[in-house]
């Protein structure tokens, strides 16, 4: 009986040689939907690179694949088929090309985004969570026969910079030349060896799957209704389906930073922050002081970016602590911009001007006007041609019809402006010496605060409220919760990403002298909000577009402690005759005391209004930390405090007396 038993466990293959069977199956499989020159590609993968290659081969049953490494030979084949296939039309400035997306497809697509997990794993009250299996059998008979008849392309990318510890290896598998091309630009293509070895050393992969689905004779997606993107948040894998617009389709950028959140919350709490964050530096007296800021998308992000005299990145921030000198650092994990282009134009915005009207760079426009093989959008500040196309169809100037969508675009290389830091890629990052956080508050927050502590700083972050803008279908402008502008793309619970940011701060790594300053900021301010002190002109915004440059360099200097700040409940506010003197040398305007008293008076009715909802909203949140309820309600104490002395408005000067005679140093 043991002798048989013996001879028949022999007779069975071992598990090596189980999986070495799987692996040949699946090169035999993919082979035959390859060329020679993709087969020599496909060879130089390790199996785990291999395995999801074949998933989505055998699920999306493309007619062929194509393996890009990201060379010059692969990407001149992208482009081609791009224009060929109608994903982009080429424009009358060389190398620069556009697409459309569709008019019912301009934005992220928040109604149809899941994150699929298991019963037991918590997801954040903010997002919509669906059971793993059943989100899977869902979006793979969506998948089913996606690509028949189309190229599967396969692209090999790290979010970050090659050769940095937290950069992300992302596997991506789509049949859009767009999305590639678009790839391309924006983040670092690897060789088939050296993202096979990135992988085995990281332990993990971000593996996206992204189909056009079925196109219209105008080359849009013909089943918006089967719209999906899933984030399959126990595998970290995505599945992108039946859209083109790039917030959807690029999995690398919102997506898997998605990933990232939640792969920090599991393996490095308290010592990385993924971060919806631009990163800019500003050259103050020969010192670089870089910030990295967080505004939710629509709100000026990319123009504060374009601010700085060396540009990091304008989205995303992969921050983390360089344990050898105790500083917290950043680096940005694309190498190129994906920005909205209303408003871009010569006076604001010449860096990119000079990109966007130059054959000398590589640009893909999107969902904008194209008259004569010229693009022209709205804001750009030239005159419109008579007639055209755009992202509807057929464009006359007489129908009053928009010239571009609000969310039209342009895909850019970081490397092609002029303040983008060119030296050799530090993987190591920048030191960061702040943290912005805003939004569009019309009404609530003075323009600049600088937190007390980083408590507050987090306090700061986490109450930032925002209206909606065209980044989201379905957008109306009402203003809603946008903790640290990255709610839509942190999968966790709140309370565990609070904490999470709690302890990133008060990690021992972190020397006390390099801990960022932190900073809500709010350029939106509006007149209409601001009546109580100087009644009459009601119609439009306090500041303007520029004067971002003299906040960022206020900012800095209130870091460095070489400005004298007020103390507030909230946070410290500038001086006036700090301001004064730099909107004069940094952009040579005349700011009035007046403007100075509607930017930075506490109106404290809209303040704890703000605190109480802010109160009420985290309180229904799992495992939120005492101390972030203790930190608010000292805010209000502090105020109403400040209401039964002064009033319901209190000016920066009645600031400064009442600190004078309450709390003397």
């Amino acid at each position: 009986m043991t002798n048989d038993k013996q001879k028949q466990d022999k007779s069975l293959p071992s598990s090596s040689k189980i999986d070495m069977f799987r692996l040949e199956t699946m090169k035999t499989y993919l082979v035959g939907l390859m060329d020679e020159s993709n087969c020599d590609k496909l060879m130089r993968l390790s199996p785990a690179v291999i395995k999801p290659i074949f998933n989505g081969a055998t699920r999306l049953n493309p007619s062929s694949i194509f393996i890009n490494t990201g060379s010059d030979e692969d990407m001149a084949y992208i482009r081609l088929q791009a224009l060929k296939k109608g994903e982009e039309v080429a424009l009358s400035t060389k190398n620069h090309t556009c697409h459309f997306d569709g008019p019912d497809d301009q934005g992220r697509d928040t109604a149809n985004t899941r994150y699929l997990a298991y019963d037991e794993t918590p997801i954040s009250s903010l997002q919509h969570k669906l059971e793993h299996r059943a989100g899977l059998l869902e979006v793979r008979t969506i998948m089913n026969d996606l690509m028949k008849d189309k190229e599967m392309i396969v692209s090999f990318i790290s979010r970050g910079p090659v050769g940095s510890p937290v950069s992300d290896p992302t596997l991506q598998v789509t049949d859009s030349y767009y999305v590639t091309h678009s790839e391309f630009l924006l983040y670092r293509m690897m060789s088939p060896e050296a993202f096979s070895n990135d992988v085995e050393q990281k332990g993990y992969i971000f593996i996206n799957y992204h189909s056009a689905g079925a196109l219209t004779p105008t080359k849009v997606s013909a089943n918006l209704h089967n719209r999906r993107i899933y984030m399959d948040v126990e595998g970290w894998r995505s599945y992108s389906m039946n859209n083109q617009y790039a917030g959807n389709s690029i999995a690398p950028k919102k997506i898997n930073h998605r990933f990232a959140n939640m792969n920090n919350l599991r393996n490095y709490f308290g010592s990385r922050l993924d971060e919806h964050m631009f990163v800019t530096g500003f050259d103050l007296d020969g010192e670089v002081v870089y910030f990295a800021g967080a505004y939710p998308s629509g709100c000026g992000k990319t123009g504060t970016a374009m601010t700085g005299s060396i540009l990091i990145g304008d989205d995303l921030a992969k921050i983390f602590i360089d344990v050898t000198s105790g500083e917290v650092r950043a680096v940005n994990p694309e190498k190129g911009m994906f920005g909205i282009i209303e408003g871009v134009n010569r006076i604001d915005d010449p860096e990119t001007m000079e990109v966007l009207t130059s054959e000398k760079h590589e640009v893909i426009l999107s969902n904008l006007l194209i008259g004569n093989g010229q693009p022209y959008w709205e804001g750009m500040g030239e005159k419109f041609p008579q007639k055209g196309y755009n992202f509807k169809g057929e464009w006359h100037r007489k129908y009053g019809e928009p010239v571009s969508h609000k969310n039209a675009r342009f895909t850019i290389s970081l490397d092609s402006l002029a303040n983008h830091y060119q030296g050799k890629e530090k993987v190591k990052g920048v030191k960061l010496s702040g943290l912005l956080f805003g939004g569009r508050d019309y009404a609530t927050m003075p323009t600049i605060v600088m937190a007390h502590d980083w408590t507050n700083t987090v306090v700061h972050g986490a109450i930032i409220r925002s209206a909606t803008t065209a980044t989201e279908i379905g957008a109306d402008g009402t203003e809603k919760r946008s903790p640290f502008a990255n709610e839509a793309f942190f999968p966790g619970p709140l309370g565990d990403y609070i904490k999470h940011y709690l302890a990133f701060g008060r990690n021992p790594a972190i020397a006390a002298k390099n801990l960022p300053s932190g900073f809500q900021v709010n350029y939106w301010l509006h007149k209409s909000a601001r009546q109580a002190l100087f009644p009459g002109d009601t119609d439009g915004l306090i500041g303007e577009k520029r004067d971002t440059k003299v906040w960022m360099n206020i900012m800095a200097l209130m870091h460095q402690g070489r400005v004298e700040t007020i103390w507030t409940p909230i946070g410290r506010i500038p001086k006036y005759k700090d301001l004064q003197k730099m909107f004069s040398r940094v952009i040579g305007k005349e700011y009035k005391r007046e403007t100075y008293s509607q930017q930075f008076s506490l109106y404290i009715d809209n303040l704890v209004r703000r605190i109480d909802m802010s109160i009420l909203e985290f309180s229904k949140e799992k495992g939120m930390p005492e101390e972030f309820f203790y930190t608010l309600d000292t805010w209000r104490r502090d105020l109403l405090a400040l209401k039964s002395t002064i009033g319901p408005v209190v000016t920066p000067a009645q600031m400064i007396e009442y600190v004078a005679a309450n709390l003397p140093e």
